[in-house]
């Protein structure tokens, strides 16, 4: 919905003065204690604050009941529904902000003698911190309107640390994945990752300070492992119980397997990588080595003597993957390559040292071909998991594929197969962004856990390293297909995402597309990943403050007004131009291959340029570049 300039600023006992189209100064009537009272009917509040330490919080309200919170600084009035006419509210202001609202209004009182509030869109295309962003590509409207709808109505909502979970044992960085009840713990197993993800891609300053807690949340939590494994738990419930051992049996009794025993340890490794090339918080992450040390010593401790990891389950918890994933070594490496540079940003070289080679030798064995590795040479693909009895169960996975081939650890005959493999079972695999396996079908009862097929599906968790994969072969119309199929659900369910999407297809037809919790975290978080790190390219790193990495199709402009972007990207047919918006100088790796046109990728070498505030780079590009996207494959 377009934001059409208010006629009115927003109903208060104060004394309004237009400011420009969208903005209005509102100043208190005398008094001793000067004051402002805004009135709004219910709706959705997203209200700020700082803690004692100076931190960022948000205490967001879904406007359906009686409720009464404490802010100060600012807040977001939001009109109930997503597509309203009505304008959002954002209301600034010094001093302490009080939020009543009683499930038909909102009362917001502001205790200040001014006020200034910014007329938005019903769902803002801006962060909660109020830095707008605009995405001038070919379907860029509807890619933003998404990433708007799902951010405000997801993504910000389930961060419930000083409200639901205020008086919880562990409430700093108790984040939920679902606003309908079904699951009501935090869960840094799986969970946390993507939760994260969603946060950096966001990149404002109140969602880094999110990012920050769940991370020492779950360090924290691993340090306290009564059994001093490092384990990261399943699940924190808000009584304060810990699931740091969970077990399910398949469907048909005969087997079982441990859920996520390494999942949250691999996760929290990029994760803290992620937060640093973000912040460049060296205290931080000085701080923090010897934990990041101990989350990967329960993944060395699994590991036997020829490198390879006896996982059990990563990512679905209802396959009963009782042995070694593909997915889960190919993920682990990964890992432990980015902890070896944190260790190298430290001065720490042995430690680094040994991580590289922790990461070799799970390569190694991931490539090694069966029975002892996971490379099916009959079947030239690489296999789900192989159980500790050394049968082997595939029903060509698509991640135990791509994973290896995009992180190098497949050797270059394997990649070309994965390659092939991937073009061939295309439609299975993209029926949703993304399909687990090409032959969910075929899955049996002793693989199936005891809650059914759930997992056999799409899901927000393949789709990341799905399109990773996709980001890596420089094929942005991939990307945007991506996109825009998931923001057209959104739109379809005013932004309100299920947990699996089996698109009536074999096992859950009951003329649906979702099963599992509704309002649900997880495609809300990796659209916004997907979107931002991949399509658009903007990207953390750590020997620059961005890389910037466009696959976007064709002409068009993007400004992201986030602190930890604060640029202006354009490509046109006369090149690509950077304009660094920041008030401070910084540097950029640039990476335009993907703007290239196909198979001439390396036309366009990568660079490294610095900008001063309001400086901008022109970048020419060869003849046929983006003028229909990126399309290139690797």
């Amino acid at each position: 919905m377009p934001l059409i300039a208010p006629d009115r600023a927003l109903p208060s006992d104060g004394t309004p003065t237009r400011v420009d189209a969208r903005t209005f100064s509102v100043a208190a009537a005398g008094g001793r204690e000067p004051r402002i009272r805004f009135e709004a009917p219910a709706g959705p509040t997203v209200l700020l604050a700082r803690d004692e330490t100076g931190g960022r919080r948000l205490l967001p309200d879904d406007g359906s009941g009686t409720v009464d919170l404490a802010g100060s600084g600012a807040c977001w009035l939001l009109p109930s529904h997503p597509g309203s006419a009505e304008p959002a509210w954002h209301v600034v202001a010094d001093g302490v902000i009080e939020l009543h609202g009683d499930g038909t209004g909102r009362t917001l009182t502001v205790h200040s003698g001014t006020a200034t509030v910014v007329a938005h869109r019903a769902r803002p295309h801006a962060d909660v911190d109020g830095a707008p962003f605009t995405i001038g590509f070919p379907g860029g409207d509807t890619l933003s309107d998404a990433l708007a709808g799902f951010y405000w109505g997801t993504v910000l909502p389930c961060v419930v640390e000083r409200t639901t979970a205020a008086a919880y044992p562990d409430p700093d960085g108790y984040v939920i994945s679902t606003l309908a009840d079904k699951y009501v713990g935090t869960y840094p197993d799986v969970d946390h990752e993507f939760q994260i993800k969603g946060r950096i891609a966001w990149g404002s300053d109140t969602d880094l300070d999110v990012v920050r807690r769940m991370l020492d949340l779950q360090l924290r939590l691993m340090r306290e492992d009564p059994q001093q494994l490092w384990r990261d738990p399943c699940a924190v419930q808000p009584d304060g119980d810990r699931e740091y051992h969970v077990r399910r049996n398949s469907l048909d009794g005969s087997r079982n397997a441990v859920m996520f025993l390494v999942t949250g340890n691999v996760e929290v490794l990029e994760s803290a990588w992620l937060y640093f090339a973000r912040t460049k918080d060296t205290t931080w992450l000085r701080e923090r080595i010897e934990d990041l040390e101990g989350a990967a010593s329960c993944v060395v401790d699994c590991m036997d003597r020829q490198g390879r990891l006896w996982s059990d389950v990563y990512y679905e918890d209802q396959v009963i993957k009782d042995g070694r994933e593909t997915m889960a070594a190919s993920l682990a490496a990964h890992s432990f390559g980015l902890l070896a540079a944190l260790e190298d940003v430290l001065g720490r070289g042995e430690q680094a040292a040994e991580y590289r080679e922790s990461a070799r030798r799970l390569g190694a064995a991931v490539r090694a071909p069966l029975p002892a590795g996971h490379w099916d040479g009959a079947g030239n693909r690489f296999v789900d998991w192989v159980d500790r009895s050394g049968h082997v169960h595939d029903h060509i996975h698509l991640l135990a594929n791509v994973l290896p081939a995009m992180f190098g650890h497949a050797d270059a005959g394997q990649t070309e197969h994965v390659l092939a493999l991937v073009d061939r079972e295309l439609d299975e695999f993209q029926r949703f962004p993304t399909f687990l396996a090409a032959r969910v079908q075929d899955y049996r009862d002793d693989e199936i856990g005891d809650g059914g097929p759930y997992d056999l599906c799409a899901a927000g968790r393949y789709w990341c390293w799905d399109a990773a994969f996709w980001s890596w072969r420089r094929d942005g119309a991939m990307l945007r297909r991506q996109l825009e199929t998931v923001a057209a659900q959104g739109a379809a369910d005013d932004y309100v995402m299920g947990e699996r999407y089996d698109m009536n297809h074999v096992y859950y037809t009951d003329g649906t597309n979702w099963h599992g919790a509704a309002h649900y975290y997880e495609y809300p978080c990796v659209y916004a990943w997907v979107l931002f790190h991949e399509y658009l390219g903007v990207r953390p790193s750590l020997t620059a403050d961005l890389r910037i990495a466009p696959r976007v199709v064709g002409h068009g402009t993007v400004t992201l007004g986030q602190r930890a972007y604060e640029l202006t990207y354009r490509i046109g047919e006369d090149g690509f131009q950077l304009v660094n918006e920041a008030a401070s100088a910084r540097t950029f790796e640039l990476d335009l291959s993907a703007l290239a046109p196909s198979g001439a990728a390396d036309a366009v070498p990568p660079r490294t340029v610095r900008l001063g505030p309001g400086e901008a780079v022109r970048i020419a590009l060869p003849a046929g570049a983006a003028s229909s996207g990126a399309e290139g494959r690797a």
